[in-house]
């Protein structure tokens, strides 16, 4: 009687489980800025970086030659038309005016290239993907992939729900997630959006759920990092 009663009236928490993978909001690539050569490189895959942390630096000495030679161009054409000018040689000073401004647009390139010879992290972040190492010294062209970065305040669980369940949890709005390396640990989230068509998976078909915790994320907390979730249902 005791059992049947049990059964009858306590009523105990539901939820659906279903793993998950940490990712985050903001991740950015950071590329070569031109063609050229790395000088030194100050960070490496896996460093956490503050806004502003030099990442890398590119060689830069023939771009200050390029500098000089520009700006010794510039000048040289403002003589050229003031002295035009002074003679009243219009034709000459007109010319002498255009090559200036073509040496002014070179310097202004030049300029622009060098302020790119240092690669800083335009955040604080973490660097996913970046092992420069074996690449000193070595010709690197233009747009080439350097660093990846995700920003580890914008982190979110990236949960997988089975199909099957899916219907119970449409007005979910708590949970909590567990990591694989840490299982004794939990961490609540809050629900925030379950993408509206399924994928499929060798198990079946499952739907996306995004979780983001409900308090700051651990320092620990990495993206890729996977556990599993726990999305409250109800009694």
């Amino acid at each position: 009687m005791i059992m049947l009663a049990m059964l009858i009236f306590v009523k105990v928490d539901y939820r659906v489980e279903g793993d998950f993978i940490m990712r985050s909001d903001e991740v950015i690539y950071l590329t070569t800025p031109y063609n050229g050569y790395i000088e030194v490189v100050h960070q490496q895959a896996g460093g956490v970086v503050k806004q502003g942390d030099l990442l890398l630096a590119m060689q830069t000495d023939e771009l200050k030659l390029q500098e000089v030679g520009e700006m010794a161009n510039v000048a040289s054409y403002a003589r050229q038309s003031e002295r035009a000018r002074a003679v009243n040689q219009l034709a000459d000073m007109r010319i002498a005016d255009a090559q200036k401004t073509q040496a002014e647009a070179r310097l202004a390139i030049v300029q622009h290239r060098l302020s790119q010879g240092e690669i800083r992290a335009p955040f604080d972040a973490v660097i996913i993907e970046g092992d420069l190492r074996e690449l000193r010294g070595k010709p690197i062209e233009k747009g080439n992939p350097l660093f990846k970065l995700a920003q580890l305040d914008r982190m979110f669980a990236e949960v997988e729900i089975d199909e099957r369940d899916v219907h119970e949890i449409l007005e979910s709005t708590t949970g909590e997630i567990a990591f694989v390396g840490r299982p004794q640990f939990k961490f609540p989230v809050k629900v925030m959006k379950l993408e509206p068509s399924a994928f499929p998976k060798d198990e079946g078909n499952v739907f996306q759920l995004r979780g983001e915790a409900v308090d700051a994320p651990e320092s620990w907390w990495r993206p890729g990092m996977t556990g599993v979730c726990k999305v409250a249902v109800g009694k």
